[in-house]
C-alpha cells in the first residue's frame, strides 16, 4: 500500500473527511455528530482518518467501501483548536 507522506491518502483514495476544513467546521460537524474516527494498520504503521456520516452504521458502510481496512473507532467530539 502507498501511503502519501504528508496527506491522508492511501493508494489513491483520500481516508480523511475532513482535511482541509478549518477548525469552526469540523467542530460544527462534530457537534452535530456527523464525524467518525477511523483508524487502519499498512505497513507496520497504524493511520487514523475520519468519515463523514449520518450514523455509525453508515460510517462503517463508508469505510468497508473505501477498502483500506479502516476501523471506525469512535466519534470526534470536538478538535480542540478554535
Amino acid at each position: 500500500m502507498r501511503i502519501h507522506p504528508f496527506r491522508p491518502i492511501a493508494d489513491g483514495i483520500v481516508f480523511d473527511d475532513i482535511e482541509g476544513f478549518d477548525a469552526h467546521h469540523v467542530n460544527h460537524l462534530a457537534a452535530i455528530g456527523a464525524v467518525y474516527c477511523t483508524e487502519f494498520k499498512a505497513d507496520g504503521h497504524r493511520y487514523a482518518g475520519n468519515i463523514i456520516a449520518r450514523s455509525f452504521e453508515q460510517a462503517e458502510s463508508i469505510a468497508f467501501g473505501r477498502g483500506l481496512g479502516e476501523e471506525v473507532v469512535g466519534r470526534l467530539v470536538e478538535t480542540g483548536v478554535y
